[in-house]
């Protein structure tokens, strides 16, 4: 499978920059997916690779071959939109086949590649049917289907599940992943939803303003993000973040004194800075009391709300002037009003400077 090679690839629209000097390469091979909020470039990204878009300046390559300037039936890759996009007129067969037809590909060569697609994704039953007969998931199958008869050398996904409700999206996403290890066809793939990015793929790029914030593997960008943004972006539910100052190795603010690890520490003393902690990382003690051998590890925070979701809870508290959240297992849990103990081990707290970026 070929590689995909962005080279300092910019977009404008009139003096709006879009995407600035985004430098990447994607493996032959990978499922890369591109996330982040609206406005921050994703799908214009995609939509430059796939030629709908033009590229201002840079260059984007596939396989080695320059595919900046060719057209986009020239480039050799498939896309597969939001919409689903198939033509309501024409029977499941005929939307798998069409663009093969307008290809001159030879027709029995035509009923391989479609027989091929629906048997990988179960809709041969479906094949007579028109797409209004069909669920959102099925629409978005044979929308799938019909990249996957290209035969083409990069898979482009523009927010494929946005349509679909909660659970179709968490099978899809399944359904997804397994047919792209299957095919082994280089994939970039683009949402919003950081639990479909952290779920699928085998790297993200998280984005904002057009620019990469980061780039890694689904658990290092969750256990080492390199600024606020990304550390607030990636995790369900988000980090919590705090605003202090550095004090004697110690991480101060309203009600809160953290006993941080000294020897990781890069900021100077009395630097302005953002504490984060996820909220699966707080250690929530019912009942408990501090004592001053614990303290510093610990602070004491007045319950708000109770969220009981099953398995986990997320239990809303406040700590002078900040309203956190910590997410707890089990069934003992605190009361609206109760003043708990809640531990904050060193190893898992994150700070971050006046910049934004780690520290």
């Amino acid at each position: 499978m070929p590689s995909v090679t962005f080279d300092r690839v910019t977009k404008t629209f009139g003096d709006a920059t879009i995407v600035e000097e985004f430098n990447l390469e994607v493996a032959d091979g990978e499922l890369l997916v591109l996330v982040g909020g609206s406005g921050s470039g994703k799908s214009t990204i995609l939509r430059m690779v796939a030629g709908l878009e033009s590229v201002t300046s840079g260059s984007i390559r596939i396989d080695g071959r320059d595919i900046t300037h060719l057209a986009p039936r020239e480039r050799d890759v498939a896309m597969v939109f939001q919409d689903y996009a198939l033509y309501p007129h024409l029977s499941v067969r005929d939307n798998l086949s069409l663009g093969l037809k307008l290809r001159k590909v030879p027709k029995q060569e035509i009923a391989r590649r479609v027989a091929w697609a629906a048997g990988i994704l179960s809709i041969d039953p479906l094949l007579d049917r028109k797409p209004k007969q069909l669920s959102g998931g099925q629409r978005q199958r044979v929308a799938m289907g019909r990249a996957m008869v290209r035969e083409p050398l990069v898979f482009l996904f523009d927010e494929p599940l946005s349509n679909l409700d909660a659970g179709l999206r968490g099978q899809m996403r399944i359904e997804i992943g397994g047919l792209q290890r299957r095919l082994k066809t280089t994939t970039v793939y683009v949402t919003h939803d950081q639990v479909e990015a952290m779920t699928l793929g085998d790297r993200i790029v998280v984005l904002a303003g057009g620019r990469i914030q980061q780039v890694g593997k689904p658990i290092d960008l969750y256990r080492a993000p390199a600024n606020r943004f990304v550390a607030g972006f990636i995790g369900t539910p988000p980090m919590n973040f705090i605003e202090g100052v550095l004090d004697g190795g110690s991480f101060v603010a309203e009600g809160v004194r953290v006993g941080l690890d000294s020897d990781t520490l890069t900021a100077p003393a009395a630097s302005r800075l953002t504490l984060g902690i996820r909220p699966e990382d707080l250690e929530v003690v019912v009942g408990d009391v501090l004592d001053d051998a614990d303290a510093a590890s610990r602070l004491a925070g007045r319950v708000v709300l109770v969220e009981r979701l099953g398995g986990t809870s997320h239990i809303h508290f406040d700590v002078g002037t900040n309203r956190l959240l910590a997410s707890v297992s089990g069934e003992r849990l605190p009361s609206v009003g109760d003043l708990i103990a809640v531990r904050v081990p060193a190893a898992r707290a994150h700070l971050f400077g006046a910049d934004g970026r780690k520290s």
